[in-house]
């Protein structure tokens, strides 16, 4: 059976998700940083119109797990100075699946010198062991299709921290340019699961919400995740990430985390 040419298809703001949109813990519901690459970009093409704008926060909360099936899309500008809002939000048959803020700022040419972050990663051609992560069975999927990834550091096969880099191997929304925001909320949301820290044969573990803070935007196609995650006996942990491009870091990422037993 032949792939579907892009993660997502879109008309106005009627959305269609592929299979390539799927996630690890059921076959109808999206991995995160599907639907969190599709509201970037189209928080982006939003602000196009005014060229010298970067997307410097995205927040998204996920109320509920976002179906692979047809959805529609809330993309609002807010009037503003130096800093620009973007309310972003996808439906399922009229109920809110997930929402939340695009923040933008004015980009600026200022007289500072200062020293830029070096690469502390090794970078993707250095690096050739795909994410496999332990009890997540090989399917198409968001996170095993329509991204291309290589572990830089740690081991994705045990428990504790971990860097892998991405890149899209389909484009978001067929036709459209992959906007760099894009490239790093996909990458962040995987924080949690490449820094896992209970075995999957026992736990489920998602992401009630990613909060992912740019200082720049990423530059090249891949983007890296340098992750950990600390979870409590509550059931309630937290994944720390921070962004990187082959010239160094670019932003951090927070994603709230809710463990069950299966």
């Amino acid at each position: 059976m032949s792939l579907p040419a892009s993660i997502f298809e879109v008309s106005g703001d009627a959305v269609e998700s592929t299979v390539l949109s799927r996630g690890p813990w059921n076959p109808g519901a999206q991995h995160g940083g599907a639907p969190g690459a599709l509201l970037a970009t189209m928080a982006d093409r939003a602000m196009a119109h005014e060229p010298g704008w970067s997307m410097s926060r995205l927040t998204l909360e996920f109320v509920r797990p976002v179906p692979v099936a047809p959805l529609r899309a809330i993309i609002e500008p807010q009037p503003g100075g130096a800093v620009r809002r973007v309310r972003v939000e996808l439906q399922h048959e009229g109920v809110t699946v997930v929402h939340g803020t695009a923040v933008y700022m004015r980009e600026r040419e200022l007289d500072l010198h200062a020293t830029p972050a070096s690469p502390v990663l090794p970078p993707p051609d250095a690096c050739h062991t795909p994410l496999q992560i332990p009890g997540m069975a090989p399917q198409t999927s968001f996170h095993y299709t329509a991204m291309e990834t290589r572990v830089a550091t740690g081991t994705v096969s045990e428990p504790g921290p971990a860097a892998v880099w991405f890149r899209f191997a389909v484009p978001v929304v067929a036709d459209w340019p992959i906007s760099p925001a894009s490239r790093a909320i996909a990458a962040a949301d995987f924080g949690n699961g490449i820094s896992w820290a209970v075995p999957l044969s026992r736990f489920a573990f998602a992401n009630a919400d990613l909060t992912v803070y740019l200082h720049r935007q990423p530059q090249g196609e891949w983007v890296a995740a340098e992750s950990e995650t600390f979870v409590q006996p509550n059931g309630i942990g937290l994944a720390r990430t921070t962004l990187h491009d082959e010239r160094g870091p670019i932003g951090v990422a927070q994603q709230g985390l809710i463990f069950k037993p299966r």
